[in-house]
């Protein structure tokens, strides 16, 4: 059962007044999203499937105790960045965000489903808008990620990346999106002089 956006609210009241069915409607949506955005902090996928099942274990415990939302994958993308930041930090095997400062997290790979775009997009326009985006400092990528892919607004994205004021979360896309500009700017200049 695949419930619309709009029914979040509803949903959400309904898991925490008991509902396995509204469980399970939850977490078939949204595992595979808090899987692909865990994995961009650690590559122990196993340490991100863990704090996935840690963090719907407390949910059912707490379910009676947890306050309303109107954005599910919010609060749900919320819980899992910090549940594995605190893990992260506790395992010795993994360095703080290891995804993150190794520069290989919040890489993007450009999937093309509308096929009326598809015939404007091919593989090498795929190609350099995905060096161009992953060239991107890592908070940047981030903040265009949960921006552009999950759609949450500024004062979403500045509580999930705790980074204090809604205009330096609308800074930091601005910056993002200026530096890809000139990023695909250099590649055509490239390309061209090739």
């Amino acid at each position: 059962m695949i419930v619309p956006l709009h029914d979040e609210e509803q949903l959400w009241k309904e898991f925490r007044m008991g509902s396995n069915e509204a469980l399970t409607t939850i977490y078939s949506q949204y595992v595979g999203k808090l899987y692909t955005y865990g994995r961009q902090f650690t590559s122990n996928g196993e340490l991100v499937r863990d704090c996935i099942q840690d963090l719907f274990c407390e949910l059912i415990q707490n379910r009676k105790n947890l306050g309303q939302t109107t954005s599910i994958k919010f609060y749900l993308l919320a819980c899992i960045r910090n549940k594995l930041t605190r893990a992260i930090k506790k395992d010795e095997k993994h360095s703080y965000l290891d995804g993150i400062e190794d520069g290989n997290g919040f890489g993007v790979e450009f999937l093309v489903q509308n096929e009326a775009f598809a015939e404007y997009f091919n593989f090498e326009t795929k190609h350099t808008l995905e060096n161009a985006f992953n060239k991107l400092p890592t908070k940047q990528r981030e903040a265009v990620i949960l921006y552009f892919y999950e759609n949450l607004s500024y004062q979403e994205i500045t509580d999930i990346m705790q980074i204090g004021k809604i205009k330096s979360t609308r800074a930091l896309i601005y910056r993002s999106l200026e530096s890809l500009s000139s990023l695909l700017y250099n590649f055509k200049l490239h390309s061209e002089l090739a």
